[in-house]
């Protein structure tokens, strides 16, 4: 390497493990790019696969056409023709696949703008998921040259490594430190694997527990813990606890939640019916139709919620049904998700 690439590979690292938010580390790296290679505007943007569209992270200079052309759909697709959502080297505006007068971006957006060259990037993690784009601008149409793209091209692995939310995300699901299995779940609903955890049946996509989880962070929880039968619950009775994490924080990709699977929950004593009432009590329930959905007597419904309020020592209903949520112990009712 040359003592540019080296100076400017050490700034990224160091910016890679700087203890700040997304936005500001995008920035940090946008500003050391500048040190290196002359543009009038740049953005590092995330892509939401979902909305087919991109949402900046960080930018400098005039990126306003840019970013329109960006979180636009036709935008997208046009990328995603380029080629930019696949790990490629970066590529400069002689590099397109068509010619820039035939594309969206230039006739309609950049030359508009006042643009004349550019560069850009998708930032790919080595495992191969696809956390940002770096898209460089200048005024110059012979710049960004030969060599600024091979510098940045050095760079990019490093770059996608300090955009990398799978980071902060596995930290949070260290938390949970009996987890055993888990998944992502996104804003569009769909499953995701987790990186370091295996999968479990009971999270698969449109399985009734993801249909609680999103529930739960839809009344605006950032962490909701509860119960759900075990694969094989029908001959042993065993549950299983589930735990979300709200992961969406600064972001804009279509990152929403993760989802884990720990075994052996301690129950404080209570029964399986017991836990069923709970998820009803939980829910607001009175008991006379806590009765009719469980098919028992409403003195047997009555019964079970003073011996949950002995055994989770509540003083009252709604502290009973505070504590069952907050410990996560309730199986959610039918409509509700989970049908137990």
């Amino acid at each position: 390497m040359n003592p540019a690439t080296l100076a400017l590979t050490a700034a990224m690292v160091q910016i890679a493990s700087e203890p700040v938010s997304l936005s500001d580390r995008a920035q940090q790296m946008i500003d050391a790019l500048g040190r290196a290679v002359h543009f009038e505007a740049a953005s590092i943007s995330v892509r939401d696969p979902e909305r087919h569209a991109r949402y900046a992270l960080a930018a400098t200079g005039e990126v306003e056409a840019l970013h329109a052309y960006c979180e636009s759909t036709e935008g997208d697709a046009e990328l995603e023709l380029v080629g930019v959502n696949r790990p490629t080297p970066p590529l400069l505006l002689t590099d397109l696949p068509m010619p820039a007068a035939e594309s969206l971006a230039w006739p309609e957006y950049l030359w508009p703008a006042g643009f004349g060259g550019s560069l850009g990037v998708g930032l790919f993690t080595p495992d191969g998921r696809h956390v940002g784009h770096l898209t460089v601008l200048t005024e110059d149409p012979a710049r960004p040259t030969v060599s600024d793209r091979d510098l940045v091209g050095h760079v990019t692995r490093v770059m996608a490594h300090a955009v990398d939310r799978m980071r902060t995300i596995r930290a949070a699901a260290r938390l949970v430190r009996d987890a055993e299995a888990g998944v992502l779940l996104t804003r569009g609903g769909n499953v995701l694997p987790l990186p370091g955890l295996p999968a479990h049946r009971i999270l698969a996509a449109g399985a009734p527990a993801l249909a609680e989880a999103a529930e739960r962070l839809d009344a605006g929880s950032a962490y909701a813990v509860f119960l759900h039968p075990a694969p094989a619950a029908a001959l042993t009775g065993a549950l299983l606890r589930v735990s979300v994490l709200d992961c969406r924080g600064e972001s804009l990709d279509h990152l929403r939640a993760v989802v884990l699977v720990s075994p052996d929950p301690d129950l404080r004593g209570l029964t399986y019916r017991e836990l069923q009432i709970l998820g009803y009590v939980v829910a607001d329930f009175p008991d006379e139709r806590i009765a009719a959905a469980l098919r028992v007597t409403v003195q047997a419904v009555a019964d079970g919620i003073h011996r949950s309020m002995h055994l989770l020592a509540a003083p009252s209903r709604t502290g009973l049904a505070v504590r069952a949520l907050r410990e996560g112990l309730f199986l959610p009712p039918p409509g509700t998700g989970l049908a137990p």
